[in-house]
């Protein structure tokens, strides 16, 4: 048997040798690992990715040894976990990997467990060969695809933009001739709601431009999915024929999204179906739950998804056009335009999800939109709120910065209405010394973002008054967002980005919500340039004595009472059911005070007081519980709540609490 043993140890050997000489002819690269993570082995190819000199040198290294960052790294970790965990293989994963030369490669990687012989996962095998001239193939493929969309794009536009300018141009000309010939104010009128009208087409067009050309998000909020597809699918209903049939699963998933959009995206698709449809069979629409894992979907990241299906019975997409239908102006209908489906999939896709058709010609369609659910504990930017239709007067000093002096002019004659005092600069230069000479002259800064020359004016402007003035408001009016969106994710971020064209009412919300009420109650013109024969202190505008209460309880029995109560010893009450009907009301009325119950469903009080603290630093507000336990005197500075109130307790109390932080 000694005899022997010299024997097998070197046939052993000769096997190894033997394995590792073919792992090492093979083209592509292999390595295993343990549990831990910890590498046993590789062939020649991975020794040349991790820039070793032979295979043994990754022997008792990790991901984290190497060149490649911790992102991947951590990925790469995450990826091997859930093999092992599962016992299931991952093939054609795509991936990045940092080289050891500083380059970046893509690569097509599978992983299959390894086992013992009790069958127990003891660590994984992987092999992966790098894709990155067939990756850059597929791009220039892309990006020529895009080009010839760009090309269709600009002149459906051109088309309808100048349908609109027609308008526009004839209507201000007969608006001329009438008033010259002396016509009535009736006769004016109708041109100028011509003018109105052909605007918010413009503006509408606008939008559908920017969605196709992934602007971005711009107003997200958070709603509940299934009701907004109720509403959706009877709002269609009352205008179509087709009966219109809802299937839902999930009625409490809630998604964070710009609902507008959201809500163009059903709408267009539900009108599609309507018309597809032939022989006025139902059109199904459903809601589900979808999870997806990494090996599942290249279009999607893993997580988890709502499906939202809109089934018709209709004439059904033709194999020659299936892979057209998301092409912007590409349309089979005679009286279409073509950019509803190229927006809608932009749309989706910026709120990292898809949409996917089935169809079959003479048998119908099926459109699928994949929409990412909100996580619990996911972190909602307070400045994504939605806004009312309200028009909001407000007081303060503005700071206003845009070179085209007919926008200039128009907007500071808005910004006078809504009762503000505005200095304006058409240059930038003359902006900036302003800016460094009198950063406490003003409240808050609205720009542009291309000033004159200069293609990121904006940015030189929120750089200047960052240095001086760290807290300041400074929002955006804009139609460029592409260059921006690349640096606010790694700089100094503006407080509000809106695009142009821009209504009265979002933007008198807009500069209400960021402007500090607390460092206005005393206006003083800071200089000649300020318009002083403007009245900002108009009725509305008065510091008085009475001061406006917010309640927030979704029990209409104690917003019934707390309104009698507090309205007895003067003060104005607001009331609210649920949080975000309360983050509603903020951004569009003054609240000296907020009074706000703990247990709410979707929101709850602390969750609710941390946003409003973000918004609005120095308002009071207090906490209102009927279980002890929920919060105490002791931890409520923690969540920023001036005072804790037990419902149990008696009204006096409360009293004494709100003239105490009112005082």
């Amino acid at each position: 048997m000694n005899s022997s043993s010299p024997s097998i140890r070197s046939s052993i050997n000769l096997s190894k040798d033997i394995f590792q000489s073919v792992l090492d002819a093979l083209p592509f690269c292999v390595f295993w690992k343990d549990r831990d993570g910890v590498f046993l082995g590789c062939n020649q190819a991975f020794v040349h990715v991790i820039d070793c000199k032979s295979p043994q040198d990754c022997i008792g290294k990790t991901d984290y040894d190497f060149s490649w960052t911790k992102e991947e790294a951590d990925f790469f970790r995450e990826c091997d976990r859930r093999v092992m965990e599962s016992g299931q293989a991952e093939v054609n994963i795509i991936e990045s990997l940092r080289q050891a030369d500083g380059s970046i490669s893509w690569l097509e990687t599978s992983k299959v467990p390894l086992t013992n012989e009790n069958g127990d996962v003891i660590g994984i095998l992987a092999a992966f060969h790098d894709i990155t001239e067939r990756k850059r193939l597929e791009d220039e493929n892309v990006a020529n695809q895009k080009l010839d969309s760009l090309g269709a794009l600009a002149a459906g536009l051109a088309h309808d933009f100048n349908n609109i300018l027609m308008i526009v141009l004839g209507s201000c000309q007969l608006a001329k001739m009438k008033l010259t010939s002396g016509s009535s104010k009736s006769e004016i009128i109708k041109y100028l709601e011509n003018i109105e009208q052909g605007t918010a087409q413009a503006s509408v067009l606008t939008e559908k431009f920017m969605n196709y050309s992934e602007r971005g998000e711009v107003t997200k909020t958070v709603c509940n999915l299934s009701t907004m597809l109720e509403e959706m699918t009877a709002l269609v209903q009352s205008s179509v024929n087709t009966p219109i049939t809802y299937e839902v699963i999930d009625r409490e998933g809630e998604l964070y999204a710009d609902v507008n959009q959201i809500h163009q995206v059903l709408n267009n698709l539900l009108i599609n179906a309507s018309q597809a449809s032939t022989d006025n069979s139902d059109i199904i629409v459903s809601l589900e739950n979808h999870h997806v894992e990494a090996s599942d979907d290249s279009e999607l990241r893993p997580g988890n998804y709502f499906a939202i299906a809109i089934k018709d019975s209709g004439i059904g997409i033709s194999d020659e056009y299936i892979d057209d239908i998301f092409k912007p102006y590409f349309t089979t209908k005679d009286n279409g335009h073509g950019l509803g489906l190229s927006s809608c999939l932009t749309i989706v896709k910026n709120h990292n999800g898809t949409i996917k058709v089935d169809s079959t010609l003479g048998i119908g369609s099926t459109f699928t939109v994949y929409l990412p659910r909100l996580q619990k504990n996911q972190d909602i930017n307070p400045a994504n709120l939605p806004f009312l239709d309200e028009i909001v007067k407000g007081r303060g000093r503005i700071l206003y910065i845009e070179d085209d002096q007919t926008t200039l002019t128009s907007t500071v004659e808005m910004l006078h209405e809504l009762g503000y005092q505005v200095r304006s600069y058409s240059a930038l230069k003359q902006a900036i010394e302003y800016i460094k000479q009198q950063p406490n002259s003003f409240d808050l800064i609205l720009t542009d973002f291309i000033l004159g020359d200069d293609i990121q004016g904006g940015l030189t402007i929120l750089d200047s008054i960052r240095l001086v003035r760290p807290n300041c408001p400074v929002v955006l009016m804009t139609g460029y967002f592409k260059e921006l969106e690349r640096r606010t994710k790694a700089h100094q971020q503006f407080s509000y980005i809106v695009q142009k064209p821009i209504g009265v009412a979002k933007l008198s919300q807009i500069i209400k919500r960021f402007i500090n009420r607390a460092d206005v109650k005393n206006i003083r013109p800071v200089d000649s340039n300020i318009q002083k024969d403007h009245n900002i202190a108009d009725k509305e505008s008065d510091l008085t004595l009475t001061k406006n209460i917010l309640i927030v309880d979704d029990e209409p029995l104690i917003i019934k009472f707390l309104e009698r109560y507090l309205s007895f010893y003067g003060y104005d009450v607001i009331s609210a059911s649920s949080g975000q009907h309360a983050l509603a009301l903020l951004s569009s009325k003054t609240i000296d005070l907020m009074i706000t119950d703990q247990n709410m469903p979707n929101m709850s009080g602390i969750e609710l007081t941390k946003v409003v603290k973000k918004l609005f630093p120095t308002m009071p507000i207090i906490i209102s519980s009927g279980y002890i336990d929920d919060i105490g005197e002791s931890n409520i500075f923690e969540f920023g709540i001036s005072h804790f109130h037990k419902k149990s307790s008696s009204p006096e109390e409360l009293m004494t609490a709100i003239a105490k932080l009112l005082a």
